[in-house]
């Protein structure tokens, strides 16, 4: 096992997931990443329950399951639509206790979640790994001293 799963897995570190692209496949259109325009997705997803029909990411099904629900948890923008439905996913596909999934309105509140969990924990800002897929996220977080990974390094992690 590599450095990084080491630490991800030691008993002392806690690791927050986003939801699109990280925890649910991005896959929402047919040959297409989306389902509609942007200014659409409020309407579709009111009509169509994108999270219903998405796929969890085995490598982080068995990361989580190795890894074990007490230091888990789940962070993602997510408007009052479509919350539920994301929820709903994580909460079947993960096992993530339900009050370790935090929904915020936008991105930088991500930040004050990572806080909270440090704060909740008693672990310093580098033992709260932060797993996304957004780059400038990431960027903010590491500023702020929070532990950092892309999704892509879940490729192949075999637990």
């Amino acid at each position: 096992m590599s450095e990084l799963f080491d630490f991800l897995l030691d008993p002392q570190t806690a690791v927050v997931f986003d939801i699109d692209g990280v925890l649910a496949v991005y896959e929402f259109g047919t040959h297409c990443h989306s389902a509609c325009a942007d200014a659409d997705w409020e309407t579709y997803v009111r009509t169509h329950d994108p999270y219903a029909s998405t796929r969890p990411v085995p490598e982080i099904q068995r990361f989580v399951r190795a890894k074990g629900p007490k230091r888990v948890y789940a962070c993602s923008v997510a408007a009052d639509f479509e919350a539920q439905g994301k929820r709903d996913f994580v909460l079947a596909n993960y096992g993530i206790a339900p009050d370790h999934i935090c929904l915020v309105e936008r991105k930088p509140q991500k930040m004050d979640f990572l806080q909270s969990v440090a704060d909740n924990l008693a672990l310093p800002r580098d033992h709260v790994a932060l797993v996304e897929d957004t780059v400038k996220t990431l960027d903010a977080a590491c500023e702020k001293g929070f532990a950092t990974v892309h999704v892509t390094s879940f490729f192949g992690f075999n637990g």
